[in-house]
């Protein structure tokens, strides 16, 4: 599952899911892909929330604990229009994750698959919004590695981007030198 917080339908939890993770009540899940699980979770006050657990063999790993890590830390300092926010985290859990606001919404790869291109109208708006959450994601100094049309919730107010796979531009692999 590429977009945490995506607005895909809330499945029931399998067999073996947590209940908790941190202070969050899990009530099913969202996805899951290369990275982890994504849990539909709801706070002692019934917010929405997903929370996303890292794989276990992959929490076994120091390199990709410290990565993740990081990447917790960038996307804590990245706030601005368009942006999901991260609400909390544990990077030192036996089983790492962290938690952002609940975005419901279609990803825009499953608009695109189910009802075609954006109008004209709201690929403009798109791209507006667009410019404005990456513009915020690099004011703090971080390079977003992973723009994809998986990673982007459609909503009413505008899409959705959560800053996953960021670094900053010192520990971004540095770009080819061009070709003459």
């Amino acid at each position: 599952m590429s977009a945490i917080g995506s607005g895909a339908r809330v499945q029931p939890a399998r067999p073996g899911d947590p209940s908790r993770i941190g202070p969050y009540r899990i009530v099913g899940r969202l996805g899951a892909g290369g990275m982890g699980t994504v849990h539909a979770g709801v706070t002692s006050d019934g917010t929405r929330v997903a929370v996303k657990v890292i794989h276990p063999e992959q929490a076994q790993e120091p390199e990709f604990r410290a990565r993740f890590a990081r990447e917790v830390t960038l996307s804590s300092r990245v706030t601005g229009p368009y942006l999901i926010p991260l609400l909390a985290a544990d990077t030192d859990a036996a089983t790492p994750w962290l938690a952002t606001a609940y975005v419901p919404g279609p990803t825009l790869d499953q608009h695109v698959r189910e009802r075609g291109p954006l109008a004209e109208g709201s690929s403009h708006a798109f791209a507006a919004a667009t410019a404005q959450a990456l513009a915020a994601i690099h004011a703090a100094g971080v390079v977003h590695r992973d723009v994809k049309p998986q990673n982007v919730i459609l909503t009413p107010a505008g899409p959705a981007f959560w800053t996953s796979g960021s670094r900053t531009p010192s520990t971004a692999p540095a770009s080819p030198a061009p070709v003459s």
